[in-house]
């Protein structure tokens, strides 16, 4: 089978780019009529086969879209953690997600304008749904365990050990 129509020049001229030259053929007006009706034509096929080729991408591409979100303006979300640098000395430490912070705005349907703290100012505050997890209540909602205050020592915030739950000496 011969593609020779879906050669540019072929799709915007008619004919396949020809070095020699005929000067016997005399080309009438019937004939360029027909050059031009005929190019439309090849001109309509190529749309409607670029159209096809198009929605057969786009049944590829919907199976990997993520589905719209549930999230609602004043909702409270958590964010990704994955792009944000912090003071962590260890990315396998640090929280998968940071804390919670407002939605205020829904500029698309798959990103959101979160109401971020001013220490994150150099943050910009549109986000995708990709990177947002909505808040989960507590599991208990009665208990409650409030943070623990951190404790100076040589400049340096810390914590007290409250106990000691388990230990082991290994002499080996």
């Amino acid at each position: 089978m011969c593609y020779y129509w879906c050669l540019p020049f072929f799709a915007n001229k008619g004919y396949h780019p020809n070095i020699t030259v005929h000067p016997e053929c005399n080309i009438a007006s019937a004939q360029a009529h027909e050059f031009a009706v005929n190019l439309q034509e090849l001109h309509a096929t190529l749309k409607s086969e670029i159209s096809t080729a198009q929605q057969c991408y786009q049944c590829s591409a919907d199976v990997c879209q993520i589905p719209a979100p549930d999230f609602e303006v004043s909702q409270q979300v958590l964010v990704k953690a994955q792009f944000f640098q912090t003071t962590q000395p260890s990315k396998k430490l640090l929280e998968k997600y940071l804390s919670l912070y407002k939605i205020i705005a829904c500029p698309s349907t798959h990103s959101f304008t979160l109401h971020l703290p001013n220490s994150m100012h150099a943050v910009h505050p549109v986000f995708h749904v990709s990177m947002l997890k909505p808040s989960t209540p507590n599991p208990f909602p009665n208990c409650s365990e409030p943070a623990l205050a951190p404790v100076v020592i040589n400049r340096e915030p810390g914590y007290k050990v409250s106990q000691i739950v388990d230990s082991k000496i290994d002499c080996h």
